[in-house]
């Protein structure tokens, strides 16, 4: 009997070991996902909390598993005296935060709360690889509750058609935005300001008639070489990258180069550059951006380019605003078109002979267009000066004229290599007999999440002419300046030099998100 009874507590405890075995082998089965409070906006406190939990409950449900909400993943790096960043929504800062705490996945996105829908975005990035597995954006239909549209997001998360989801949803583009009161009233005020510069300067005028010789000016043979001062490349992030910013032009800097760039823009944006140009122009311009709506985006610039002597001085004004055709057709890309008005005031000063200085006033429109061909690759065209018209006036001497400058015709492209390197390229083909074909091309590589290292090189290429290279090379760093001056303050600087070394060119640019 004792033989018995102890062999009936051997197997008992045997078979305990066995089942806390296999408890523990299954626990060691699941895979440790670490979940970063969603970025809400349009909502109050508890709309982020309950958009959180219901992450956190859909995640769970999922099965294979082990869940570690934002909370936890705080306490873990108190245990370590650590402090879990601010704002990690940059994929490399989450995968950072994942290795730490050494989970296998992280889960990181936005939620948005309009009138009557939600909109939600989700990535689930592996922490080993540091790739993202899948992104997920969705909006639901009216009245769909917030617990089911996170439900049905984490579904599709994990391989989950839209048919097979238990409510109606489209994809998602981002929260509302109306800003369109500010659009109108600085877009008003851009041209206004121009306007009154050109009245101010005397370049709208009348003039004072016309010589005879004036007509062979309209009429004689004109280059297709444009020479107004915007065409002078600037800002120093463009400018070290050979100015190939077609299709990166999604910034402060972008309203120079691609109008169509201004529905890409993601903040608030104002930058600044000045350039020191073969030793003898200063040039400095001031752009912003902003969006309109989820769809609309608009920038605006001043340009002064000036030379010491003051023989010349031209002052531009512009504005450009463009559409991102989010949902077009279902197989389409997102794309955008845009288009840029340039009031243009250039004034000579008045020679020592007596002669009153000659005043130029101009209107020009730029058109352009930006596609998302894959998450990595966007290409641009940009059509410059499609129209152009130019007033010139000299009251004293007697005539006033109107001419034109050419049209340009530019092509570029931008491959996001990674999360750290990006490459450009820019191709100009001609219009006119006598313009060159431009080639340019541009890499960025970003070192530590902080400093930008650039560099580019540009060749025009002229039947039976053999031109110089040109060169460029520039730095920036970007900070996280959220609390202090916005969401982050970016310093560019760049130095372009051409093989035949007779000219060098100075560019420093800041630019600030708020």
């Amino acid at each position: 009997m004792k033989i018995a009874y102890c062999m009936l507590i051997i197997f008992v405890l045997t078979h305990f070991h066995v089942l806390q075995a296999d408890e523990v082998s299954i626990s060691e089965s699941k895979i440790r996902v670490g979940l970063l409070n969603l970025e809400a906006s349009g909502g109050d406190v508890s709309f982020a909390d309950n958009a959180n939990q219901a992450l956190k409950t859909s995640m769970d449900n999922v099965g294979f598993y082990d869940v570690y909400d934002q909370t936890a993943i705080q306490d873990a790096f108190a245990q370590m005296n650590m402090k879990l960043p601010r704002r990690c929504r940059d994929p490399r800062c989450v995968r950072e935060v994942g290795a730490t705490v050494r989970m296998d996945r992280m889960v990181f996105g936005a939620i948005d709360k309009s009138e009557n829908s939600f909109g939600i975005s989700l990535q689930l990035l592996d922490v080993e690889t540091k790739q993202i597995i899948e992104t997920v954006s969705l909006e639901s239909e009216p009245n769909v509750k917030l617990e089911e549209l996170i439900q049905a997001t984490v579904a599709k998360l994990h391989g989950h058609q839209d048919q097979d989801l238990a409510i109606k949803v489209h994809k998602y583009f981002g929260p509302e935005i109306n800003h369109e009161l500010e659009w109108g009233i600085s877009s008003g005020g851009v041209v206004l300001a121009g306007l009154i510069w050109g009245l101010a300067s005397g370049g709208i005028s009348a003039g004072g008639g016309e010589p005879a010789w004036t007509e062979s000016i309209k009429d004689m043979d004109k280059s297709g070489i444009p020479t107004s001062g915007h065409n002078i490349p600037l800002s120093a992030r463009p400018a070290s990258l050979a100015n190939c910013y077609l299709a990166e032009s999604n910034d402060a800097y972008g309203v120079l180069y691609n109008p169509a760039g201004m529905a890409w823009v993601h903040n608030r944006e104002f930058a600044l550059s000045y350039q020191y140009r073969f030793g003898e122009l200063n040039n400095v311009a001031a752009a912003y951006a902003n969006k309109a709506t989820r769809e609309i985006g608009f920038g605006h610039a001043f340009l002064y380019v000036g030379d010491r002597e003051d023989l010349l001085t031209e002052m531009y004004f512009i504005t450009a605003a463009a559409y991102k055709f989010n949902r077009l057709l279902a197989f389409l890309r997102p794309f955008s078109i845009g288009a840029s008005i340039k009031l243009m005031n250039l004034t000579t000063p008045e020679l020592e002979d007596g002669n009153s200085s000659q005043k130029t006033f101009g209107l020009a429109v730029d058109l352009g267009v930006l596609a998302e061909f894959s998450d990595k690759i966007k290409g641009a065209m940009v059509l410059k000066n499609a129209p152009n018209f130019e007033h010139v006036n000299n009251e004293k001497a007697g005539y006033s004229y109107v001419t034109t400058q050419p049209i340009t015709l530019n092509f570029g492209g931008a491959f996001h290599v990674g999360y750290t390197t990006l490459l450009l390229m820019n191709i100009q083909t001609p219009v006119y007999e006598d313009q060159p074909w431009k080639m340019a091309g541009g890499i960025e590589q970003e070192l530590f999440r902080v400093l930008r290292l650039r560099a580019g090189i540009e060749k025009e290429i002229q039947a039976n002419v053999d031109t110089e290279w040109k060169i460029t090379l520039g730095s920036g760093m970007q900070f996280n300046t959220e609390s202090l001056l916005g969401r982050y303050t970016a310093i560019d600087a760049s130095y372009e030099f051409n093989t035949l070394l007779l000219f060098y060119v100075l560019n420093v640019s800041m630019r600030f998100a708020f």
